[in-house]
């Protein structure tokens, strides 16, 4: 089994002031990520409005990180979720094409009320048997729906090319569960204030908003951990948790690019329908910053 322990940021598109896909910003900001104590990163997921990308542009995506990516030992882990079966496996070859380590792939959705625990086992197992990747099961039911069921998840983890979760629910009593019977499938934190508590059931690591902008605290907690150092990873935690909430919870995607310009990134606009902060948003997160600062710096 591959494996794929560490942090990633799952990173924001880059979008020009007429909603245009970014290139250019794409490789300014890969290229820092790349400097910083990252194991990877995940293009696109969530946070990086994977659900306005077109087709064309996710290609295009994929081959700029593969190519900024390339030689630097960081891993490019590919959102390949789509509603359909032949659309998911189509989108999972291409990224492994590309260049892809493993792919991240999103349950189908719309359909909610037909996605069974039958339907959802068909469809992962299909995408794995024709994948050249391991893939990751995205469970991110605040957004989907879909929230995975335990014999779901045990089920997909009997899969050689199945090897783990990215769990956005922060469901950690679940997961304990899930790694009591396999403790070879590798699960994600997917958000910032739960990567202490993950790693505590001996998840693998976190694929989190916050490692975008807080790569070198969430290393000095993921290092404290493993080198039981238990008060200092607690520490970190708890400082970062109010960043976390205004990252994630509180503003969204447009609160990530935001706090992105601030600290040196490009963040840019968001693509509509999704609009920027308010300027009463825009202070609050500015305080939120103003607070954390010092904790960011390398």
């Amino acid at each position: 089994m591959q494996q794929l322990a560490g942090l990633y940021p799952p990173i924001p598109t880059p979008f020009d002031e007429q909603g245009k896909l970014d290139l250019h910003w794409l490789e300014a900001n890969l290229a820092r990520w790349s400097a910083q104590p990252l194991d990877g990163v995940v293009m696109p997921g969530s946070n990086s409005e994977a659900a306005f990308l077109t087709a064309e542009e996710r290609v295009a995506i994929w081959q700029v990180c593969a190519d900024v990516l390339k030689g630097s030992g960081k891993r490019l882990i590919a959102g390949t979720g789509a509603e359909t079966t032949a659309e998911t496996i189509h989108f999972t070859t291409t990224a492994a094409e590309l260049g892809a380590t493993a792919a991240l792939v999103l349950p189908p959705y719309f359909y909610k009320p037909s996605l069974t625990h039958e339907v959802l086992v068909e469809h992962y197992q299909a995408v794995a048997a024709a994948s050249p990747i391991p893939l990751l099961v995205y469970n991110v039911p605040a957004f989907t729906g879909v929230d995975f069921a335990l014999p779901t998840l045990l089920k997909l983890a009997e899969h050689t090319q199945i090897v783990g979760i990215k769990d956005s629910s922060s469901n950690i009593v679940k997961m304990a569960e899930v790694l009591a019977q396999r403790p070879d499938f590798q699960v994600f934190a997917g958000t910032g204030s739960a990567l202490l508590p993950f790693l505590s059931i001996g998840a693998a690591g976190g694929i989190m908003a916050l490692a975008n902008v807080a790569a070198f605290p969430l290393r000095r907690l993921y290092d404290a951990f493993r080198e039981r150092r238990m008060e200092d990873a607690r520490k970190l935690q708890m400082a970062v948790v109010a960043l976390n909430s205004a990252l994630t919870t509180r503003f969204g995607v447009s609160g990530l690019k935001y706090a992105m310009d601030q600290t040196g990134f490009y963040g840019g606009p968001v693509r509509r329908p999704l609009l920027p902060l308010s300027a009463q948003a825009r202070a609050e997160f500015d305080r939120i910053l103003a607070e954390v600062h010092p904790l960011l710096a390398g």
